[in-house]
């Protein structure tokens, strides 16, 4: 039977935004771990979106790390991508008790949409020897192109400032940070998705591919407006099956 420890204090001076769950699979021995982070443009939401995802990681036989971070209108970046650093090494150190019978040498860390972003910001800051592989479901990977299509409107919030500036999306984007030692990436995304493009995916995958790193693109045709990757609407979604079964294969390859 798996197990959830809600309300893990890794940040603690940030309150809600500094807490996590632990979802533990009925054999903890040695079991893989993910940090896993939520969406919503780097404004909204946390991690109880991720419920349902976390919980099938945990019936998987992983363990998940399901995160919150400061959001944009507490902090403007880097505050989102600190927490989710931090976040990772209270996972990779074992802050927690429960974690000591994990298998914490290397984690694969997981997000979707700015947890996506996240994710990749994270997996490519992160020591490469700790890090098993990067999950990146419908993440933007350069802001520099990605502000042409959304433009500070929608997004300049993420920098407290709609006049970002080109050396600030430079430091904010997951391509920059690509280099020859950089884990294994799997990216998912819809070829339908009109809020994060997949060319974003395209970008990253052609970083990795000049530096003679692993990076595969699981791309189909998915529906609706929140990138397509959801089984149903309810507040914590499952992911499409085909996604759940991805990823399960990717995460078995990295970690074998």
């Amino acid at each position: 039977m798996t197990k959830t420890i809600r309300n893990i204090a890794y940040a603690p001076e940030h309150g809600f935004r500094g807490e996590a769950d632990l979802y533990l699979p009925a054999d903890t021995a040695d079991a893989t771990c993910l940090l896993v982070i939520h969406g919503g443009g780097w404004r909204a939401m946390d991690r109880f979106r991720f419920n349902t995802v976390c919980e099938m990681l945990a019936q998987d036989g992983y363990a998940a790390l399901n995160a919150n971070y400061r959001l944009t209108g507490d902090d403007p970046w880097p505050a989102c991508g600190d927490d989710c650093v931090r976040a990772a090494q209270f996972l990779l150190a074992g802050g927690h008790p429960a974690m000591a019978p994990l298998d914490r040498r290397r984690i694969v860390v997981l997000g979707a949409s700015a947890g996506g972003h996240l994710a990749l910001m994270t997996g490519l800051q992160l020591p490469p020897e700790r890090v098993a592989g990067i999950v990146d479901i419908a993440g933007p990977a350069d802001l520099t192109t990605f502000w042409d299509v959304h433009g500070p409107e929608r997004f300049g919030h993420l920098f407290g400032t709609p006049h970002a500036t080109p050396a600030m999306l430079e430091a904010a984007s997951p391509v920059t940070y690509v280099t020859e030692t950089a884990p294994p990436l799997l990216c998912v995304h819809s070829g339908n998705d009109r809020l994060v493009p997949l060319s974003q995916s395209e970008l990253i995958a052609e970083a990795y591919a000049e530096h003679g790193r692993s990076c595969e693109i699981h791309e189909y045709p998915g529906e609706g407006q929140a990138h397509g990757i959801w089984a149903n609407e309810t507040p914590s979604p499952p992911l499409l099956p085909h996604i759940r079964d991805r990823i399960n294969t990717f995460i078995r390859s990295v970690t074998a």
